[in-house]
């Protein structure tokens, strides 16, 4: 790392275009002479690595009202639209249609089990996320699966695949080191490995926990990492594989150090899987207090994903819900173009244990506690070009998170991350914010390595932090750059990818432009929530 920093001090007194971002600069520096670069490729993430547009895929179409759904009718429409799923699955893929009109899911009549989505090649698709648009409203809220755990109630909407895989299982060992950023494994055996394959590279060591929070030091109190190791779960697909040689199609986010029983194991997601067009429309219509209860937390949670590759959430709303999306153990999937209106909760966006995870185009109008999020083994997660709550907070929470971006993105406060404090720390190392518009009232100084108020980020990067005038404790961040002025390239993620492909996808425009209409859309009207009294959490000793 001082290496790093000494590359880093010879590109800030080279000349430079002004502007240009000397950390930029050592970037395409580094890709060109192959040296380690301080800033993680994170043009990798999305939908088949940002490499291709999401298809608008023409069908075969199921129409929810083939199979009995009636629009507008205030009977409930669950039935039918679960008879609608399992014709789609059947047939080995499809659209599942909604035409325009508001569908009643999870009335009084209903068993509470959710809809599955567990095939691929299978698109939840409306007619549009506004008011003239397919409305689903959820009419019952959930109730947590275990009282004691607060965050234990099901999402309504669960895709994951049925087929289970055991992740224990070790196709092979790493016997070799390897640099972050870098594609290549050597490992003893590479004869259940094959290309185009996934895999998990994991690694799970109490004895790795001083090298990875290096110069940092863990906390008493940080339990899981300290009895049971830190944790990383990256996923993979295999290009690949020559003798005991296996190179991957995207970059490693750790350095790999083979003493520390690095293995590769299954992954096995499914593919192809959309959501779009949809209104989601809960009935959180009272005021929020984060952690108050089960039902502040999540009576409404809409949305989980969870074990699957190549797919997307699009153009879609969520009113008045607690949680609504939760990706986990998911690779390259993009959730973009997204509103969440109505009365605050608890949740937008969130997403762990996944690799190359895009988020973008979002925009948190109703003001959730948690900002966009991050947890649990995350790696290489952007946030590109979104708005979240002024006052809010941006989100990691514990875990041990590794390589996130925050691209051009505005919002609140970079302090108050949730997380139970025995899953500390926040985040690893990598935590990019890059042209990061502060929007809070209150100036700040930010120490993201201040243990006295809990705040646990390993030496973050920041790059063109502006708006609300603000300070950092500079010695706990691994670079802090042009404090209070944007930077060019305006788009970290979009400069890694077109330096990558040598063009700017088409798809990247594209979507920006669609957004400056689509985000003007009329939603459905609103219950709004009566004023808040007291906003104090409530701790966050029941968090997951």
């Amino acid at each position: 790392m001082r290496n790093l920093l000494i590359a880093v001090a010879l590109v800030l007194a080279a000349p430079i275009s002004a502007g240009v971002s000397p950390t930029w600069e050592q970037f395409v520096t580094a890709r060109k002479t192959g040296a380690e670069p301080i800033l993680p490729d994170f043009s990798w993430a999305g939908y088949h690595d940002g490499e291709r547009a999401i298809p608008d895929v023409a069908g075969p179409i199921f129409d929810v009202t083939k199979y009995g759904a009636i629009p507008n009718d205030e009977v409930s429409d669950l039935p039918a639209v679960r008879r609608t799923v399992t014709a789609a699955e059947d047939a080995g893929g499809g659209v599942v249609y909604f035409p325009a009109g508001e569908y009643r899911l999870f009335t009084d009549t209903d068993e509470m089990d959710p809809i599955r989505i567990s095939k691929g090649g299978i698109v939840l698709r409306g007619a549009g996320f506004g008011k003239d648009g397919s409305i689903l409203r959820f009419v019952r809220n959930g109730d947590p699966e275990d009282p004691t755990k607060m965050y234990s109630t099901p999402f309504y909407v669960q895709i994951k695949p049925k087929d289970k895989f055991d992740p224990g299982t070790k196709l092979a060992r790493v016997t070799a080191p390897s640099q972050r950023e870098k594609f290549t494994l050597t490992v003893d055996s590479t004869a259940k490995l094959k290309p185009g394959m996934r895999v998990t590279l994991h690694m799970q060591s109490t004895e790795a926990v001083a090298e990875f929070l290096a110069p940092q030091e863990a906390r008493p109190d940080w339990t899981r990492i300290l009895q049971d190791g830190l944790l990383v779960t990256e996923r993979h697909r295999i290009a690949s594989v020559a003798g005991n040689t296996v190179t991957f199609v995207e970059p490693l986010r750790a350095n790999v150090n083979p003493a520390w029983e690095w293995t590769l194991r299954p992954f096995a997601p499914m593919e192809e899987v959309g959501v779009e067009d949809l209104c989601f429309y809960g009935g959180f219509e009272q005021d929020f207090i984060h952690h108050r209860s089960a039902f502040d937390d999540g009576a409404w949670s809409i949305l989980r994903v969870e074990g699957v590759a190549n797919s997307w959430i699009r153009r879609c709303s969520f009113i008045n819900v607690n949680h609504a999306i939760e990706i986990r153990s998911s690779a390259q999937l993009s959730a973009i173009q997204l509103i969440m209106a109505g009365n605050p909760a608890h949740f937008g966006i969130h997403t762990r244990a996944g690799y190359g995870v895009f988020g973008g185009l979002i925009e948190d109008r109703a003001h959730m506690w948690h900002g966009p999020s991050v947890g649990y083994q995350a790696a290489g997660t952007v946030y590109w070009r979104c708005q979240f709550n002024p006052e809010g907070r941006v989100d990691s929470h514990s875990g041990q998170p590794i390589a996130t971006l925050h691209d051009n993105t505005k919002g609140g406060s970079l302090y108050g991350s949730g997380g139970p404090v025995q899953g500390m720390p926040h985040h690893l190392r990598y935590w990019t914010l890059w042209n990061y518009e502060y929007l809070g009232k209150k100036p700040m100084h930010f120490d993201l390595w201040d243990l006295k108020k809990r705040d646990s980020f390993l030496m973050p990067i920041v790059v063109g932090f502006h708006g609300t005038p603000s300070t950092f404790e500079t010695a706990n961040f691994e670079l802090v750059e042009s404090l209070g002025t944007p930077v060019q390239p305006e788009s970290l993620y979009e400069a890694q990818l077109e330096l990558r492909l040598g063009t700017l996808p088409a798809w990247v425009k594209q979507v920006q432009t669609e957004w400056t209409t689509l985000r003007n859309t009329p939603l459905p009207e609103w219950k709004k929530a009566p004023p808040v009294q007291d906003q104090a959490s409530a701790g966050s000793a029941s968090e997951e």
